[in-house]
């Protein structure tokens, strides 16, 4: 398989990578239509970095049911459909951090800069994949 360009920012490896090794290369594996809908999502991610003013550092997007379920994910992800992301801005992941980058998107959302399903701050004391505190973000489908 190879990467391809999916926007500006991001590609196809970077919304479909994890740090569950074992699994990687089946996440990679995407119909047309799952690579259409990575496309939209890509996009939404590049209105983010451009509300943020940073780099986003993506920590899951793409997942199949088996990564799905390693890492605790609900049986109606949008994650399994390649309509949801998982990001923080990059840098330190921090309760804080996340907090600002939600109000931003929120504004936004508001001020009709950005149109999104769901925009949910989450944290997880284990650090799911790596992480402590993230955004996930989903497509308005």
């Amino acid at each position: 398989m190879t990467d391809r360009k999916l926007s500006p920012h991001f590609s196809l490896f970077d919304l479909t990578k994890t740090t569950h090794a074992d699994l990687q290369e089946e996440n990679r594996h995407v119909s047309d239509e799952e690579e259409r809908k990575l496309g939209e999502l890509a996009n939404l991610l590049e209105t983010c970095r451009s509300l943020l003013g940073c780099d986003l550092d993506i920590h899951s997007a793409r997942r199949y049911l088996e990564l799905n379920k390693r890492v605790g994910g609900s049986e109606r992800s949008q994650h399994l459909k390649c309509e949801a992301a998982d990001f923080s801005p990059f840098g330190p992941d921090t309760a804080e951090s996340i907090g600002i980058a939600f109000d931003k998107i929120v504004a936004a959302g508001r001020a009709h800069t950005i149109q999104f399903g769901q925009l949910i701050a989450e944290s997880d004391s284990r650090g799911r994949e790596s992480r402590s505190f993230w955004l996930h973000i989903s497509l308005g489908i």
